[in-house]
């Protein structure tokens, strides 16, 4: 079942709002269907899973947790239960929760070196994912290998005024262009106090995960986003892109459909950086 959208101004008052008021939710009932890839986790964002067969790829957690193991008989016992609760929830929801069972567990930053995966799905989706990334025009190239030409890219990304990031500010393209042209990677420390300083001191709401986790890849936001620069970004690589602001009781993302063709100009200006990055960076 599709999400009934409302357009108003009172977004306290509507189930669900899109503040741009674009054509997205048509967009997406229209272009997320057939073989989907869901990159960490749920993805709920006006997605109706009805017309998908998904697979899941990294873990529930959005790949932030750590593979569950094989120990001893109770443990045994355990996992089954864990994973017969995960089918019939998938199953329930009509393929909507997503699963860590049979799937496949990577780094979505090496995604091209699975090569039998190269144009294998119709739409690629994520939620909450590409913050995360040190080096998201990368990142994205590679959601572009898995996903097959003129099919479709559709991301949730945490809009910045809503969230613990709303102390900082919205990265500029031209930021994400010097990442990629530097070949920055998950050693990058450069915005590690700027984070701190937003999400840790002033806003606080990750004061305690951090207790427990690094202030490092792949567990603290690297960038900040609001519609601008996701539209630039994405403008940037793709053809066809349409974005909006989604907020409600339970969202507060950017969210972003593109057509999964890259720009001519795009390849032009880095066909051979791309090569340099499969041939040097992340040698496997």
């Amino acid at each position: 079942m599709v999400v009934d959208v409302f357009y108003s101004e009172n977004i306290e008052n509507d189930y669900m709002a899109l503040l741009l008021n674009s054509e997205i939710r048509d967009r997406v009932a229209k272009s997320v269907r057939g073989h989907v890839a869901r990159v960490g986790g749920t993805m709920d964002q006006l997605v109706s899973y009805e017309n998908c067969r998904v697979k899941d790829i990294n873990l529930i957690d959005g790949g932030f947790g750590s593979v569950k193991k094989i120990r001893t008989v109770a443990n045994i016992l355990s996992l089954a239960k864990y994973y017969m609760r995960q089918e019939f929830e998938y199953w329930r929801t009509g393929g909507a929760s997503s699963r860590d069972r049979k799937t496949l567990i990577l780094d979505m930053h090496y995604a091209y070196t699975q090569s039998n995966f190269f144009n294998r799905f119709d739409c690629l989706i994520s939620s909450n994912m590409i913050e995360h990334s040190p080096n998201p025009i990368w990142l994205l190239l590679n959601f572009y290998f898995f996903t097959r030409v003129d099919g479709f890219q559709y991301h949730a990304i945490p809009h910045y005024q809503y969230t613990y990031d709303c102390f900082r500010k919205p990265t500029r393209l031209e930021h994400f262009i010097k990442d990629f042209e530097r070949m920055i990677d998950k050693s990058d420390k450069s915005h590690s106090e700027d984070y701190i300083q937003s999400a840790i001191v002033k806003h606080g709401w990750q004061k305690t995960f951090h207790e427990t986790h690094p202030v490092a890849y792949p567990y603290m936001h690297y960038h900040v986003f609001d519609e601008d620069n996701v539209r630039s970004l994405f403008d940037f690589m793709f053809e066809d892109v349409t974005n909006d602001i989604i907020k409600d009781d339970r969202f507060s993302d950017n969210v972003v459909i593109c057509r999964n063709r890259l720009k001519p100009s795009f390849i032009k200006k880095y066909e051979s950086l791309i090569r340099e990055y499969q041939e040097q960076m992340f040698k496997i």
